[in-house]
């Protein structure tokens, strides 16, 4: 933020400051001038007459900086920043003819190297057309020690235009000042002169002075001194600051002097009409009705030129109505004349005659206003400029009449007594005016009407901005991949921008940025046709649309797909700000209106209801979610509308928590989609209600039954599932996963091998196949094949899918108790809960068979092992702090769940006789746990290996 001086004269460029750090104490004797202008000796070095600027002592008028009162210690550095400024000096002097002369005289210091640049290569800008560039000064104070550096200093004249990007020419020039050996610490001092003003303005004098800055000033001295007949008008904004007023030497003197002036931090997102920099505004006019008059002599044109009316008849011609006459004539000079500007000297300000801009067809914003005000004037119609301003939009209300505050012009026309702000510079609008985008000016200085100063700029209540987001997805058939088309829809002015964006980018560039983000969200999502654009200039609707495919989204589970939808196209219509506490407004930008539907279509009808609608509402957004089900078609729907443009710090708090609440009914597409008709499998529900009569147990099923039950129906879901879908698709794959586990926990393990095998043929590293190698592993494990499955669980290791501690324990089974140890050890430092309590008992397990080391190796987790929950209790057995008898006790404390505990403690009493070497007196216990008929749990597995070893150690 360059800011000591904001206005036409000049501008040094500075970067922001970046951190802090300590810093010197700065002199506090004002800057001395050079030797040269004491003795007036020619101490200067010569200067090329073509160099564009000169050496040379201040001018007369200039004062010294008063001294600073002694202080303490220099204002801190904001966090963040990394520059300080010991003095800023600037100095107006208004001649009695309009001339104008600026002296400005700055001291920086770098706190550290991130901003040595900025400080040791200062910039000064000014226009040679009417200004002239006097250096009186270029110094370095280290340590106290001051050196002269403008001999060595080298001086650059950058010529290249710097707008020239944007169809800009503005003749200003730029002189580089670059110092060498410039350290941290050091104070960089500058002085110079800028002497001229645009004769423009004629004569009249208004700018505006920055009274703080984002890095801190030790001084700050500004003086406009002004012949006593030229009165000036003062006005501070964001500041309670009194600038003194005094006579001196015939002179009117305007002064401001201040010292330790804290940082003035800035905040993303900031409206442009809240002043963030406190300023002092100094202005000549007395009134707006002057800067009007100055206005109305810039836009004075002569009888209407020939070309111009034949164009206007041309146009009035080929239209109907007036309404459509004036958006004919826009169009024509948005679109076929291209912009340029060639702000040079006067024509900063100036327009060329419409007829000029007709022939050369390019022309700036005054260029291009005053050809569409002469053409909608000579169809008769009211049509005259409007001065508006982009940096400051409405807040330029808050200033006194200057003609500085303005930095665009657009034309103003009444039709039928409504008014229509209309900017010729914009490309690609609506061809209606009813349907074209209405930016949001904020005030305006109608020229010929702006005695009342600058009027609000009313967005009128048919402009249109809205976005409409849909993704259509279909899952009506498991044969084939998911299919997701989407659409962004946009309207009025979001369709102009969108619009701009397809013409500067084209279009793979732009689907490729909004494909990305279905990607990355949606990993394995992939493109399966060229995007659409669909573009209407008519209705002024811009569409783009896109076409993707997806192997399998989701996460399937017994015949459904459990499912989240992205949603991410609302985020920025729920903006934020980043900072937990702000100073100043937060602006909302966002389309006044967005819309996200998420079209799902099922292969079955849903039989849930949709939950009740969500709403929530402000002064400044009003947010409402929805969910519609009809048959298979699910759609959520979800809008929010845009009702302020401002938040103000009072109410962030209200607002985050309303976006919070409203981006987490975002995140809340969700849904069970049922891949089959479940009723229609009634049928195999019976015969597995007669394959499951043996495992019941007492009148009313227990756990063990209801697992079974469990694994049934789940593998007769995946047995249909992986009848209806693409034999060689993803969904498969993840079914094939899902019925070998399932028929791993029912005891058929050559099934269950060989669901595994078809699923990893069909399934990607990852989750998926972490779950296949997992079958696959208890599949041999259960087959007796244990070296196989050692090779499997380390597979699924090393993918980091690992879900357990089977790797450990099939190492404990094949005796290799040592690395089993290590194994379960790092397992159980990855684990909590149960799953922990359960690997703790097999750390115990081999442990115990080296040495009898079982109790020391759990020994940290037996005091906060709780007893009351069960692997707790088996764990506080195994360490020797419960019994038998009170484990068996336990067991059996819960009849539904008393086949299950009953195998797992049977197991284990008989692990830890065997790892005692009492193997003899293991196996009844290993009898007891094949008993209990708990098939789906790995004891009652492990316990029929332990039989048929029988008393083999």
């Amino acid at each position: 933020m360059t800011w000591w001086r904001i206005g036409p004269a000049l501008m040094l460029a500075a970067g922001l400051a970046m951190a802090q750090a300590p810093a010197p104490k700065p002199s506090a004797k004002p800057a001395a001038r050079p030797a040269a202008a004491k003795a007036g000796l020619p101490a200067y070095p010569a200067v090329p007459a073509d160099a564009g600027y000169r050496f040379g002592a201040p001018a007369a008028w200039v004062k010294p900086a008063p001294a600073a009162e002694p202080q303490g210690a220099p204002p801190p550095a904001p966090a963040g920043r990394a520059r300080r400024d010991p003095l800023v000096d600037v100095q107006v002097q208004l001649g009695p003819k309009s001339a104008t002369a600026t002296y400005v005289h700055l001291q920086r210091i770098a706190l550290d190297s991130s901003v040595l640049r900025e400080v040791g290569e200062p910039q000064i800008r000014f226009n040679p057309a009417y200004q002239k560039l006097v250096i009186h000064q270029v110094g370095l104070v280290r340590e106290g020690r001051r050196e002269d550096r403008l001999r060595d200093a080298r001086i650059e004249m950058m010529r290249r235009e710097q707008q020239l990007e944007r169809q800009m020419i503005d003749g200003v020039r730029t002189a580089l000042v670059v110092i060498s050996d410039v350290r941290v610490g050091d104070i960089v001092d500058l002085a110079y002169t800028v002497e001229g003003e645009n004769p423009i303005f004629e004569g009249r004098y208004s700018d505006l002075f920055q009274l703080a800055s984002d890095a801190p000033v030790d001084r700050l001295h500004i003086r406009v001194e002004s012949p006593v007949d030229r009165p000036l008008q003062v006005r501070t904004l964001a500041s309670d600051l009194v600038p003194e007023q005094f006579e001196e030497g015939g002179k009117r003197v305007i002064r401001v002097l201040r010292e330790r002036l804290a940082a003035v931090p800035d905040e993303a997102a900031t409206p442009p009409w809240f002043k963030v920099y406190p300023a002092l505004q100094v202005t000549e006019y007395a009134s707006w009705a002057e800067v009007d008059q100055w206005a109305q002599r810039l836009f004075a044109t002569d009888n209407l030129a020939p070309a111009v009316a034949n164009k206007a008849a041309e146009l009035k011609a080929a239209a109907a109505t007036p309404e459509q006459q004036v958006a004919l004539a826009l169009r024509f000079v948005q679109d076929e004349v291209r912009y340029f500007s060639a702000s040079l000297g006067e024509s900063s300000h100036r327009p060329k005659p419409a007829a000029r801009t007709l022939a050369e067809r390019l022309g700036d914003c005054k260029d291009k206003t005053l050809l569409l005000n002469s053409l909608l004037q000579a169809m008769g119609l009211d049509a005259r400029p409007a001065l508006v301003s982009i940096v400051r939009n409405r807040g330029v209300m808050n200033y006194l009449p200057s003609h500085d505050q303005f930095d665009h012009v657009i034309s103003r026309v009444v039709l039928d007594g409504r008014t229509f702000y209309l900017d010729s510079t914009l490309n690609g609008q609506g061809l209606s005016l009813r349907g074209r985008g209405y930016y949001a000016y904020g005030a305006a200085l109608p020229v010929g009407l702006g005695d009342a100063g600058p009027q609000p700029v009313v967005v009128p209540e048919f402009a249109r901005d809205a976005l409409a987001f849909q993704q259509d997805w279909d899952f009506s058939r498991l044969d084939r991949p998911v299919r997701l088309d989407t659409r962004l829809k946009a309207t009025g002015l979001a369709a102009e921008w969108w619009r701009a964006q397809h013409a500067a980018l084209g279009l793979e560039r732009l689907a490729e940025a909004l494909g990305g983000a279905y990607v990355r969200q949606l990993p394995g999502l992939t493109g399966t046709a060229a995007p659409e654009v669909v573009d209407s200039r008519e209705t002024n609707e811009w569409e783009l649309k896109l076409h993707f495919e997806h192997p399998g989204p989701g996460r399937y589970l017994r015949g459904s797909l459990d499912l989240e939808f992205p949603s991410a196209e609302l985020v920025d219509s729920l903006p934020l700000p980043q900072e937990a506490r702000r100073r100043y407004p937060y602006h909302l930008q966002a389309p006044r209106s967005a819309e996200l539907r998420v079209k799902v279509t099922g292969p079955q009808p849903l039989k849930t209801a949709a939950p009740p609608p969500q709403q929530i509402a402000d002064r400044h957004l009003a947010f409402n979610s929805r969910v519609e089900v009809d048959g298979a078609v699910v759609q959520f729907i979800t809008s929010v509308e845009r009702r302020a443009d401002e938040v103000l710090p009072g109410d962030l708090d209200a607002y985050r928590d309303r976006v919070g609440r409203a981006r987490a009914t975002l995140g809340s597409y969700r849904m069970r989609m049922p891949l089959l008709d479940f009723k229609a499998a009634d049928p195999g529900y019976a015969e597995i209600d007669r394959r499951l009569l043996k495992f019941r147990s007492g009148a009313r099923p227990d756990a063990l039954w209801q697992l079974m039950q469990l694994n049934e129906f789940v593998r007769l879901m995946d047995t249909r599932v992986i009848a209806a879908a693409d034999g060689q698709g993803r969904l498969a794959g993840r079914a094939l996963a899902e019925r070998a586990l399932a028929n791993n926990q029912l005891g058929q393990f050559e099934d269950a091998l060989a669901d595994a095998d078809r699923a990893l043929a069909l399934l990607p590293e990852g989750d998926d196949a972490g779950a296949a190698l997992e079958a696959r592993g208890v599949a041999l494990v259960g087959l007796g094949r244990l070296e196989d499955a050692v090779a499997v669980f380390q597979r699924q290791a090393e993918q980091g899918s690992t879900r357990g501690s089977w790797l450990g324990l099939t190492h404990y089974l094949l005796g290799n108790f040592e690395r089993a140890e290590v194994v379960l050890r790092d397992s159980a430092a990855n684990a909590s809960g149960e799953a922990r309590h359960f690997t703790l008992l097999w750390l115990y397990l081999a442990a115990e068979r080296q040495g009898g080391r079982g109790k020391a190796a759990i020994a940290g987790d037996l005091d906060a092992a709780d007893a009351s929950q069960w692997g707790g209790a088996l764990l506080r057995y195994l360490g020797g702090s419960l019994d038998r008898d009170g484990l068996l006790k336990l067991a059996r404390e819960k009849p539904e769940t008393e086949r299950l505990r009953l195998a797992e403690a049977y197991y284990f009493i008989g692990q830890q006789l065997v790892a005692q070497g009492r193997r003899a007196d293991a196996l009844p216990w290993f009898e007891r746990t094949v008993a209990t008929q708990a098939v789906p749990y790995r004891e009652f597995t492990l316990a029929q290996r332990e039989l048929k070893r029988g008393g083999a150690p």
